[in-house]
């Protein structure tokens, strides 16, 4: 069982480990890029997209989309559908009252690839917003926001991609692999964790 007294600070990534909106985010690009894209670049990207959760969706498609003004569709077309339907998805069992549980006595922390103003929008209509001492989004990384907070105190990331392994190894934070509603495999993680959790039940 994880020991949450040593934290100062809890860090959280949103898709997966929030809200349950992994395969909803997938199904959004797919339809988005097949509508703006030729087949073979529609296939690349999506491929490239799938297999790196955690990365600005920016800095993914902008590797394969060179003309700007599709990738500012292609983004803007994305953005739209995922405030249309990931309002509707269900939030991870047991997140809610586990970030209520700890929220007086740590620092609640959110990072994710996603948009960040995109997020700020789903928390608020999943009524979380008042528990959150900061939310950080893309186009930046989660690295980037961490540095630039300079948090003082130990903390401990809670995700479910390889990224969110790497980043909190590299501030230095333990981690916590969520397993409950991700493609990524235990055997995938590069870095050391303390636990995998399948959701947040065990801990409230």
């Amino acid at each position: 069982m994880i020991n949450l007294l040593k934290y100062e600070n809890i860090v959280l990534d949103f898709d997966g480990v929030i809200l349950d909106a992994n395969k909803q985010r997938k199904q959004n690009m797919k339809f988005v890029l097949d509508k703006n894209l030729n087949r073979e670049l529609c296939m690349l990207t999506y491929d490239y997209f799938s297999k790196n959760s955690g990365v600005s969706r920016n800095v993914k498609l902008s590797k394969f989309i060179k003309d700007e003004l599709v990738l500012k569709k292609v983004l803007k077309e994305y953005y739209e559908l995922n405030l249309s339907t990931l309002p509707k998805c269900n939030l991870v069992k047991g997140v809610k009252e586990f970030i209520i549980k700890y929220y007086n006595s740590k620092k609640i922390l959110i990072l994710t690839g996603a948009d960040e103003d995109e997020v700020k929008i789903l928390v608020k209509n999943k009524n979380l917003n008042e528990y959150i001492f900061y939310l950080g989004g893309g186009p930046k990384s989660k690295i980037q926001h961490l540095k630039e907070l300079q948090l003082k105190g130990d903390g401990v990331f809670f995700g479910d991609s390889k990224y969110d392994n790497s980043t909190a190894s590299e501030y230095r934070f333990d981690f916590v692999f969520v397993s409950g509603y991700t493609n990524t495999k235990e055997e995938n993680l590069e870095y050391s964790y303390i636990e995998n959790i399948k959701d947040f039940s065990i801990l409230i």
